[in-house]
């Protein structure tokens, strides 16, 4: 090969590394926001300093899931209270309830245990996908780092070819 096309396949595995590094620092930096979104709605719900605590990048996504999920959870919990309240054991102790104060705020308890096991469930749902999305994240890295490492073998050979083809170009002397 000439001294050119080393060259130039030097610069081509340059500017490849360069195209790799930079992926691998948007992955890295995906999972660490992908990451940080999970601690935050881990506990089902999300408070002003998860708010605040939230990547850019994640931010939307967090509006739409504590959306979601608070309307997800409502419905379900409003379903099952429909369900709940139908059955004998508990209108039997609504009935040995004289205070409509104390009725009130036995449903209020029941309605609240429903909603927080609703939102737990739409929480387990979206740390799966979370969970989901940094495996396949993962894997694109891993996947980089290998082409990276044959990139560098490679410039490795060709720096030498390149070496070799300057040897072949410099003039002899004899004397």
């Amino acid at each position: 090969m000439s001294l050119l096309m080393f060259h130039k396949r030097r610069l081509d595995i340059m500017h490849r590394q360069y195209e790799c590094n930079a992926r691998l620092n948007e992955i890295s930096m995906k999972i660490h926001d992908l990451q940080q979104y999970a601690s935050n709605i881990a506990d089902g719900g999300i408070s002003m300093a998860d708010m605040m605590s939230t990547p850019a990048s994640m931010f939307n996504r967090t509006l739409m899931y504590m959306t979601y999920a608070h309307n997800g959870a409502l419905m379900g919990a409003q379903y099952n209270m429909q369900q709940i309240m139908m059955m004998p054991n508990i209108q039997a102790q609504m009935a040995q309830m004289q205070d409509p104060n104390q009725q009130a705020m036995y449903q209020q308890w029941i309605f609240q245990n429903l909603y927080a096991q609703e939102r737990e469930k739409f929480s387990k749902q979206e740390t799966k996908l979370l969970h989901e999305q940094e495996k396949e994240l993962e894997h694109e890295k891993t996947r980089i780092e290998t082409e990276l490492k044959m990139l560098q073998a490679e410039l490795e050979g060709v720096k030498q070819g390149e070496q070799d083809a300057v040897k072949n170009w410099k003039p002899e002397f004899v004397a």
